[in-house]
């Protein structure tokens, strides 16, 4: 369907209407529900429009045939009336007065144009009272309510239930977050620790490399609205496959604004300002801290951010044309930090430090040119971030026994050391990520014949390099004694350049009382600067985008009209790869070819034979998403509801994949040695026997191996409020289904042990684990507000319908296999008996792909904002104030679910001086 949508439109937008010459004169008289004249009333439809006069009389000219004609005026209700026009005649309307209630909304607004999106305002922030970006996730279409975990990263993720496996993180990188109209880029994010399990794996559970943007680092409280686009976004946004995250913040003036909220997690402090400076000439300024503990009783481990901004909005006039110039200076501290409390018993030392901070700069400008050119908008954005990151680690290290050292930085025979067997380990990642944009954009608008065009064409460049001195510590004192890598510069890595040519037009036609709206975009992009020997140098990425909405006439029911939309969308998109997946450190793996410990410490000698394996992948391209939508949008008397299919095929994300390659070495018999013959370097080995071993020498390697397969339907419904009791129904929801499966082979060896050794053999089988996750989940808000009081109060009820989970059927047998000579060769039927090869037939469980199906959940969550006195707002919010789930069967049993309900809660203080 969507190949031929396309065609299909330009067929519909080269139809010429008929006819046309066949006009009729209609006089409007407008008057209000005592009769009396309304004059300033628009009178419209789809071609024409007029106002009232002070008669209340108004004029227009229309074709012969069916006419919808609208009526608006402010503080009365818009009134439609559907026609059927076939002679010249005057028409009577009474317009009355508006009754309805000063409008909130505390839920985020789906938008209905050319493509699926959410938009959160700063009402509906105030009522959630988040603590971060990562609570406003609940509002979209579903998304739940969860407890913040501010002591790990948080990812984002769209259309696919959170929680998948960390294989598939492609989805979350490719979510580009923009604000102020930049983009916030992570390409050049280097930051890995050298010892990822220290402390529970503390380090692991901060790393950001590989997931983008940590939505812990936004705070919400300076942000005026977000767009969330969930669909195909329009071509001037790449370099993403999942989805686009837009962030306007506040600018103007504005009072003097103070906010204090606490939880069971967390504090946090703001305070904002918008100046006026001259009439054209706008500052805001803002601070934000908060301090946030995983654990309230737990001092030793916490997470910090602070964050300040300067905004600056100009409008003035360049070349007697008007110039609208933004600028904004931001800077951003977060600090992660984390050691073992003294009374546990563990050692003093340890502790773990990751610290993060940003300074950028952005310059955007809005010219604005003669309205008749071609192009009447010319916009630059640029934008220079320095970051200034830091992982530091402090390990006490207690060996076992008397460990070898390798100190050796290059290939090749060396000696090594034997450190003490308790010693305290220092380890550094040091990162200074430079990231430079500009967008340069021309736009207008221009009618050709019945088509209304709105067209852009523009240029996107992007730079990232990292100038940090990158993971250090001292060679001889490592966090492990078995680390397989060495010291590496980041400023050594070349840098990260994309550069990218779009343009797009955006058509509208309108037949009779049909109207067609047609996007087609074209992006593409090309890596800058890298070597060669990279496939990714001779690629060029193209990205058709294509988004087509039908208005389909409104229907009259009972005077009032049904609007309806039909919305389809097609999108190709890429995520390149980031710096470190494009130049990885090498893989060091050092073999002791001799190990000679004497009680005597001058007799004391090691031997290595060190390898260094390149773990840099020139095959690997960029991430590519193709994503498919069709959206229904419905609207009557204040009621709107939608419903959107969607299908997203990304089937080559990033994925990090084991490789071997023969390594060899000498095994020196040390009960030859003769302590005699020692010399400066060492023994004598000329007379030693040795055994030539061969070993398989692991390393991983990024390839695009990942598929994940998205199918869903979204859905919203809202209600007007209801005049009598002041309350507003929201319902939303998704159904997600989403497949993660392995799409490159897999190495593995059994853990068998034959003759006191490993097996001499590595399968290499057709796939690893793959997932199926589905889940419905639902969310209903009830809302109300009592404007005398000030009062907004709601409570939702959500929850998921049922959860699916089932992993694949993994295949036992291997579909070749390699040896210690290096030779891969296929498996055969006879190799099931083999005294070794047997084993490499995997022991799979029939239990390996059972589904478990969770049955439905329920909790009850309550909010209250309350205008105490001018303006002094408080907050307070129970999330789980009722908390159930519904038992489940799994292979016959019944299995009961504690969920408990343990509220999670918290208060807020807003105040405008």
């Amino acid at each position: 369907m969507f190949r031929y949508l396309l065609v299909f439109s330009l067929i519909i937008f080269s139809i010429q209407s008929y006819a046309q010459s066949v006009t009729f004169k209609i006089t409007f008289e407008v008057s209000d529900d005592l009769k009396q004249p309304l004059a300033g009333v628009t009178v419209k439809n789809q071609q024409t429009e007029a106002y009232t006069n002070g008669e209340g009389k108004a004029t227009i000219i229309l074709p012969k045939g069916k006419q919808i004609i609208s009526f608006i005026l402010k503080n009365y209700e818009e009134k439609e009336l559907y026609l059927t026009i076939d002679s010249s005649e005057t028409i009577t309307v009474q317009l009355n007065k508006e009754t309805k209630i000063e409008e909130v909304v505390i839920t985020a607004k789906e938008g209905k144009g050319l493509t699926s999106k959410s938009v959160i305002d700063r009402q509906a922030m105030q009522h959630l009272q988040p603590s971060s970006f990562s609570d406003l996730m609940e509002l979209l279409p579903g998304g739940l309510s969860r407890d913040p975990n501010l002591n790990s990263s948080n990812r984002i993720v769209l259309r696919e239930n959170t929680g998948g496996p960390s294989s598939y993180n492609t989805t979350s990188l490719g979510i580009q977050f923009m604000i102020d109209g930049n983009v916030w880029n992570t390409n050049a994010n280097l930051q890995t620790s050298i010892d990822n399990d220290q402390m529970m794996q503390a380090a692991a559970n901060r790393n950001t490399t590989s997931i983008g943007t940590d939505m812990r680092t936004i705070s919400t409280n300076d942000i005026e609205k977000v767009e969330i686009i969930r669909g195909i976004p329009s071509a001037a946004y790449g370099d993403l496959t999942s989805g686009l995250v837009k962030i306007e913040r506040k600018i103007g003036r504005s009072p003097l604004e103070a906010r204090f909220k606490a939880d069971g997690f967390s504090k946090q402090y703001y305070m904002g300002k918008g100046f006026l400076i001259r009439k054209n000439w706008s500052l805001n300024a803002n601070l934000d801290f908060l301090d946030a503990k995983q654990n309230p009783t737990d001092e030793f481990e916490n997470y910090q951010r602070l964050t300040a901004s300067l905004r600056s909005r100009l409008t003035t006039n360049l070349w007697k044309r008007p110039l609208e110039w933004r600028s904004n200076i931001d800077l951003s501290n977060n600090i992660d930090k984390k050691k073992y409390d003294p009374d546990t018993g563990y050692s003093l030392t340890d502790s773990y430090k990751n610290s993060n901070q940003r300074i950028s700069l952005t310059n955007n400008f809005i010219y604005k040119l003669d309205a008749k050119s071609f192009f009447d908008k010319f916009t630059l954005n640029t934008a220079i971030r320095q970051g200034y990151e830091s992982i530091e680690q402090v390990k006490l290290v207690q060996l076992s026994g008397p460990r070898a050292l390798s100190l050796a930085t290059v290939p090749g025979e060396n000696i090594g050391i034997y450190p003490g067997t308790r010693y305290i380990a220092e380890s550094s990642t040091d990162g200074k990520p430079l990231d430079l944009s500009l967008v340069a954009q021309a736009s207008g608008s221009r009618k050709f014949g019945n088509l209304n065009n709105q067209y852009e064409i523009g240029l996107d460049w992007k730079y990232s390099k990292n100038f940090g001195k990158g993971q250090q510590w001292d060679l001889t004192t490592p966090p492990s004694a078995t680390i397989g890598t060495r010291p590496r510069p980041f400023i050594d890595i070349p840098a990260w350049q994309n550069l990218a040519a779009y343009i797009g037009n955006q058509m509208l036609y309108n037949l009779n009382q049909h109207q067609f709206s047609l996007y087609t975009g074209f992006r593409i992009s090309k890596l800058l600067g890298i070597d060669n020997a990279y496939s990714l140098s001779r690629k060029v990425f193209t990205e058709p985008r294509i988004n087509f909405q039908y208005n389909l006439p409104h229907w009259i029911i009972d005077d009032h009209p049904l609007i309806t939309n039909i919305t389809l969308g097609y999108g190709v998109l890429y995520k390149q790869p980031t710096l470190l997946m494009l130049y990885p450190n090498s893989r060091y793996t050092d073999y002791a070819q001799v190990n000679y410990y004497h009680n005597d410490e001058k007799y004391r000698y090691v031997n290595f034979m060190t390898y260094t394996q390149n773990r840099e992948n020139k095959d690997l391209t960029a991430a590519k998403n193709i994503k498919k939508e069709i959206r229904l949008d419905l609207s009557y008397r204040g009621h709107d509801f939608f419903i959107t299919y969607f299908r997203e095929d990304l089937k080559n994300g990033f994925r990090s994949t084991l490789q071997t390659q023969i390594h060899t070495y000498k095994k020196y018999n040390t009960a030859y040695i003769d302590p005699s013959q020692w010399g400066e370097s060492g023994p004598d080995l000329s007379n030693v026997p040795y055994e030539t071993i061969r070993e398989f020498g692991n390393y991983t390697i990024t390839e695009n191996g990942s598929a994940t397969i998205k199918d869903g339907i979204e859905f919203g419904y809202s209600s007007p409020r209801i005049k009598s009791i002041n309350t507003k129904f929201t319902l939303s929801g998704a159904w997600f289904k989403t497949q993660y499966r392995n799409t490159v082979p897999v190495l593995e060896r059994p853990t068998i042990s034959i003759g006191g050794g490993n097996l001499p053999y590595y399968g290499i089988y057709q796939s690893d684990l793959g997932y199926i996750n589905e889940n419905l989940n639902y969310n209903l808000m009830i809302d109300t507000y009592i404007p005398n009081l000030g009062l907004i109060i709601s409570a939702s009820l959500q929850g998921s319908l049922y959860n699916y989970e089932k992993k694949d059927q993994r295949i036992p047998e291997p579909i070749s296999y390699v040896g210690l000579d290096g030779i891969v060769q296929a498996f055969q039927e006879e190799d099931r008996t083999d005294l070794y090869k047997q084993w490499l037939v995997r022991n799979v469980s029939v239990t390996d792909n059972i589904s478990t199906r969770y049955t439905y959940t329920l909790r009850a969550n309550f909010k209250v904002t309350k205008i105490i006195y001018k303006s002094l707002r408080t907050s307070m919010f129970v999330n789980r104030l009722f908390n159930y789930e519904h038992p489940y069967y799994f292979l016959g049993n019944k299995i009961e679910r504690q969920a408990g309900n343990r509220p999670y809660f918290g208060m807020e203080l807003n105040y405008n001086f």
